[in-house]
């Protein structure tokens, strides 16, 4: 069982690396945002942000539905070691929020165009 556990801690490792590039590419969108705010030349066109954008939430979803896959494995290793399952059952239900505003984010920058771009653009849940 300690070997199956340590593969759903890799697949964790996995997703809080991707989570932190979801912030960097974040982070770097909002910057964009910032320059065209000033004034100044942007590093990239509305449309481009808007796409980056995109795919940035729905990167952090996926990993949203990793974490609830991992939720739900150590759920099940608890179930079968007989012990408490209180708190993975809280996780997989703040999975699934995560998930239920991971959804709404990605479906805000669906509905946006260039022009609405400085309102969708801190991806970050």
């Amino acid at each position: 069982m300690k070997k199956e556990e340590i593969k759903y801690i890799n697949y964790q490792l996995f997703g809080l690396v991707v989570t932190l590039l979801t912030t960097i590419i974040a982070i770097f969108i909002t910057y964009n945002q910032k320059l065209g705010t000033a004034g100044k030349k942007k590093l990239m066109t509305n449309q481009q942000s808007l796409l980056l954008t995109y795919i940035n939430r729905l990167l952090i979803l996926l990993v949203a539905i990793l974490f609830l896959y991992i939720n739900y494995r150590f759920f099940d290793i608890t179930k079968r070691k007989n012990q408490s399952k209180k708190s993975e059952e809280l996780q997989i239900i703040a999975s699934i929020l995560t998930i239920a505003s991971a959804l709404i984010a990605l479906y805000v920058v669906t509905l946006s165009n260039t022009e609405t771009i400085a309102d969708v653009e801190n991806p970050n849940i």
